[in-house]
């Protein structure tokens, strides 16, 4: 395990303790924010959410409102009992279902036959309901008188009777009712409940089924969401029976300053008349649309399982992504909270998503608390670590600014530090003359300097910045000291598992090195040791050494057989019996004289051109090829050779470069395809431009090249004409070669043997 996993481990360690702390504190936060009231922002998203349901009220639900036009017909409230007697019997008479008195009559007539008459009516449409008021019991001094009720002959005859009260949130908003309400030994339900149960009075005959904690109303609309009609205009007939004949009538108080008013909504600033919320209370009790509350102890562990969630999720993601998951789990909390409600449940959720940005606040502090704390121990053990370089102690910043600011500071000296040391190092490595590898003991290349990364570049291509493993680009030569086993283990001073320190290796570009290699020691955990190996660069002390070697070999063999042959002249002449004429005997000694002193000028112009820089100037190569083809003129009409040239550049296809060199380089290729064309033959020689170079195309019908030689036709010294049919030394081609090389120019052959071949040189182009 590396020391920093180390390091990584430890910190996370830390910081899931800190988790854990903290999270044993967040649960009774969220525990005990769900246990408060309600919030402001639970109400609003609750009725909001409620706003957007388009549900219709029921069409059989009427509201007959005393309103202000029925106060002005009728005279000022209350009304004599004599007044709801008529509306009764007129709706009775307009066949209504139901009538629901939303009008306190707890207190007897003061004449007793209004009371009685009222009785009559009721009992003559038998289903009429009274409401009944239950005091609230703080504004009670004793139990006396908290349940007001109609008196005995009205309580008799209506079909039910049952509460109105209706609850108020903590911000003043009507949305809940209890269908149930206990007092002393009698349990009181809901007005509306008994329209549901009609079979149901009041007292303990109640129906088991509604649920025994306040419920909430889901409102489906605003004040007017019901039909209504005056009541004035009911009592004196002007509304058709047509319009009351089977509905569920609700009378009650609509006028301003007259009767219960309502806010019902944070998004409205109405005010819904009693009698309207209970005709929605009762729409809803009809069809089980009433919104139930989440059990209290349930709703709180609800509130508390997001933070368990994101605990968990904290500790499996080690505390990344930790904003994400947060914003995710408050997401998930609305989400739930809607489909809670689209199932007529009622769940508040920013408890749950004030306890999240609770956590997420602890986490970020007690984080940077945890990293801070990290963060000094690692600086005071980095601080024991030797310096690389003789660096400065950092300033006493202590007592300046807060704590994070002191450690910012240290850090920052700290990275300055190691990025400082970093820096010489590598530039001290890249500094070396020799290319330099540091390798694990897999092999593999851990670090390379610049010297090494540039002899990795292949085919021109701009050097690499990271090599694998060292044999990709090497090849090791176990003829010369080295072997393809690798990485290499030790076994001994001088020997590396077959591998001799000290061999050769050569590399894709075919320059010779000879390796020498170390063992490398160090206490770090990521490279365990390794090695560290250099390349010392041969290739021009190799390529010395071939040169001498083929100069030995063209002394020792091509120089001496024409002085040989001049000397065997010489003695041949001495003796009269093999003595030659006079004529025949210079025309033979100047041809080996001659042929020697060729030899010697081709090799001085090839080591020349080798060895110095050409002069650069201004010429026209079609004049050169054309003083090349003069000269070459006379020996293709000895042979009797049909010399064909095409010169077909409107400048005179213009280059940089030595017009000496480049006048003997076109003189070799001609000579040759004339030389090595049998008589009889045809040579073609051609000049044109394409693209951004000159191109010079000999071609000839002679013997032609076998596939064997045609990649070594240009070195030194090297000959393709076996059948002698002329005369040569290999230095020609190795010319061509070179001065076309020194002008950034190209040369290849194309070649059937026995049919001829074809030279193509290429120079680049000057621009006129």
């Amino acid at each position: 395990m590396t020391q920093g996993s180390n390091l990584s481990r430890a910190l996370h360690r830390r910081f899931v303790m800190t988790w854990c702390v903290m999270g044993s504190l967040l649960l009774p936060i969220a525990f005990f924010l769900y246990s408060l009231s309600p919030f402001l922002s639970d109400n609003f998203f609750y009725d909001a959410w409620l706003s957007k349901q388009s549900e219709p009220p029921s069409d059989d639900i009427l509201v007959v409102a005393i309103d202000e036009p029925s106060l002005q017909a009728l005279g000022r409230w209350p009304w004599s009992r004599d007044v709801h007697t008529q509306l009764i019997n007129q709706l009775n008479a307009a066949g209504v279902k139901l009538i629901v008195l939303d009008i306190l009559l707890v207190e007897p007539s003061r004449l007793p036959e209004e009371d009685r008459r009222l009785a009559d009516a009721m009992h003559r449409h038998g289903s009429t309901y009274l409401p009944m008021a239950l005091l609230p019991e703080s504004m009670l001094e004793g139990r006396a008188r908290d349940v007001l009720i109609p008196p005995p002959p009205l309580l008799s005859a209506a079909k039910g009777v049952g509460h109105i009260n209706v609850m108020l949130d903590a911000d003043g908003v009507a949305r809940s009712v209890e269908l149930l309400i206990e007092r002393g030994d009698d349990v009181w339900p809901q007005l509306m409940t008994l329209l549901v149960d009609p079979e149901k009075k009041a007292g303990r005959e109640i129906s088991p089924n509604w649920p025994t904690e306040a419920i909430r109303i889901p409102f489906r609309g605003p004040s007017g969401s019901y039909p209504t009609v005056s009541y004035h205009d009911v009592l004196m007939g002007y509304v058709p029976a047509s319009l009351l004949q089977g509905r569920t009538v609700l009378v009650g108080m609509t006028a301003l300053g007259l009767g219960d008013r309502y806010n019902v909504s944070l998004l409205s600033s109405g005010l819904m008349p009693g009698v309207e919320v209970h005709a929605h209370l009762l729409d809803a009790l009809r069809n089980e649309t009433y919104i139930r509350e989440v059990d209290r102890w349930i709703g709180a562990f609800l509130a508390s399982l997001p933070i368990v969630v994101l605990m968990l999720m904290a500790w499996w993601l080690r505390f990344r992504y930790l904003l994400l998951v947060v914003l995710s789990l408050g997401a998930g909390v609305l989400c739930a909270s809607l489909v809670a409600l689209s199932f007529r449940w009622w769940w508040p959720p920013f408890a749950s998503l004030i306890a999240l940005g609770v956590a997420i606040i602890a986490i970020v502090w007690q984080s940077q608390a945890a990293l801070l704390s990290w963060f000094k121990r690692e600086l005071e053990l980095l601080y024991q670590e030797p310096s690389i370089l003789p660096f400065r102690q950092p300033d006493d910043i202590r007592g300046e600014g807060g704590k994070l600011y002191q450690q910012s500071q240290a850090l920052e000296f700290a990275l300055g530090r190691i990025v400082e040391g970093r820096r010489f190092i590598l530039d001290a490595m890249h500094s070396l003359p020799l290319p330099i590898f540091i390798l694990n003991k897999k092999g593999e290349v851990l670090l390379a300097n610049k010297k090494a990364l540039a002899i990795c570049c292949k085919e021109g291509k701009h050097a690499i910045d990271h090599i694998d493993a060292l044999p990709s680009f090497l090849t090791f030569e176990e003829e010369r000291g080295f072997s393809t086993i690798w990485p290499p283990e030790p076994t001994g001073m001088r020997d590396v598992n077959g591998i001799q320190i000290g061999g050769l290796c050569t590399d894709k570009d075919e320059h010779t090195y000879r390796l020498e290699m170390g063992e490398l020691s160090t206490t770090t955990n990521s490279a365990a040791g390794g090695w560290l190996v250099w390349l010392v660069d041969l290739t021009s002390e190799v390529e010395a050494e071939a040169q001498r070697s083929s100069m030995l070999s063209f002394l020792s063999h091509d120089m001496k057989a024409p002085q040989a042959r001049a000397l065997a002249f010489l003695e041949a002449q001495k003796d009269p019996a093999s003595a030659t004429t006079q004529a025949n005997f210079y025309n033979h000694l100047e041809q080996c004289l001659t042929m020697g002193l060729g030899m010697i000028n081709d090799f001085i112009n090839l080591t020349r051109v080798k060895s110095f820089d050409l002069k650069r100037e201004f010429v026209l190569f079609e004049d050169v090829v054309m003083e090349v083809l003069d000269q070459v003129y006379p020996l293709a009409k000895v042979k009797d050779i049909k010399l064909v040239s095409e010169l077909q550049d409107e400048d005179g296809a213009p280059v940089l470069g030595d017009k000496g060199y480049l006048a003997r380089s076109v003189f070799n290729l001609i000579e040759n395809a004339v030389k090595y064309t049998l008589s009889g033959g045809e040579v073609n020689v051609l000049v044109c431009r394409q693209g951004k170079w000159v191109v010079l195309q000999v071609s000839d019908t002679g013997v032609g090249i076998e596939p064997e030689e045609i990649n070594n036709i240009f070195d030194d010294f090297t000959r393709s004409d076996k059948d002698s049919v002329a005369e040569g030394h290999g230095l020609g081609l190795a010319l061509v070669k070179t001065v076309v090389a020194k002008h950034g120019g190209e040369i290849y052959c194309e070649s059937e043997f026995g049919k001829g071949s074809q030279f193509t040189m290429k120079l680049p182009s000057c621009e006129l």
